[in-house]
């Protein structure tokens, strides 16, 4: 009696396993591809659906941010963090009826304080900037500014603070015509050069540049500019220009 023939796996494709081990990824897998995840994440919060628009197809352009779905109220603005976590936020201080810009900065960084958000104001910034800075925002960006601006500026906050984004808040703050809020306590004693470098990060000169003109290390600077925090209770530098404002040691031209 002959042997049965042995099978021959090529002659049917359905008994074999798959030659490629490695799964079909799903759409959602495709999606979420390392470039994209590499990307700066953006809320873009604006009760102007207009201004939504315009902010989120800038940055899209530029390639560099993955903008997420853009709301148009406080409210909305928190959920939307608690969902996605961006890394930052672009926040319109005022949106009425219901929660301000304000109030919804405050509620995120409740959630989380290590949150960044940057304030979004018109032409002539009203009521609002102050508080904004005081719950916790980084910067501010006025809406005409152009796309080179916008880019760039949400660029350097979504990396963190630094002196350049403080450029033009002092005066935006005293135009704004808001009433500073209270400063937590009295005003403290500067030295002349804690004074010096306080109007220097007031105006936004960075501090690779004010290292260079005080002869010393960026660390050196960097590191005053902590004690300085610290002594004026200041959660970040924004709130260093406010507190500059409260104690009347400095006064933008």
């Amino acid at each position: 009696m002959s042997s049965a023939p042995e099978a021959n796996p090529e002659a049917n494709p359905e008994a074999t396993p798959d030659a490629n081990p490695e799964a079909t990824p799903s759409p959602a897998d495709q999606d979420e591809t390392p470039e994209s995840n590499e990307r700066t994440s953006v809320l873009v919060v604006d009760d102007d659906s207009w201004t939504t628009r315009a902010v989120a197809a800038t940055l899209s352009d530029a390639g560099a941010f993955r903008v997420l779905a853009p709301v148009h109220s406080g409210e909305e603005a928190v959920a939307a963090f608690a969902a996605e976590r961006p890394d930052l936020v672009l926040m319109d201080v005022n949106m009425p009826p219901g929660m301000s810009g304000v109030d919804a900065t405050a509620a995120i960084m409740h959630l989380d304080p290590d949150a960044r958000i940057v304030l979004l104001t018109t032409v002539s910034p009203g009521p609002g900037l102050a508080r904004g800075l005081e719950a916790g925002a980084l910067a501010v960006l006025n809406k005409t500014a152009g796309e080179r601006e916008l880019v760039s500026i949400v660029r350097a906050a979504s990396a963190g603070e630094s002196p350049e984004l403080l450029t033009g808040l002092a005066e935006d703050l005293v135009i704004s015509g808001d009433h500073l809020p209270d400063a937590p306590g009295a005003a403290p004693q500067l030295t002349a050069r804690e004074m010096d470098l306080l109007a220097l990060l007031c105006q936004g000169h960075g501090y690779e540049e004010i290292a260079a003109a005080q002869s010393v290390a960026m660390s050196t600077v960097k590191s005053h500019a902590r004690n300085l925090r610290m002594k004026l209770g200041a959660r970040n530098l924004a709130q260093l220009v406010v507190r500059a404002l409260q104690f009347k040691f400095f006064s933008p031209e």
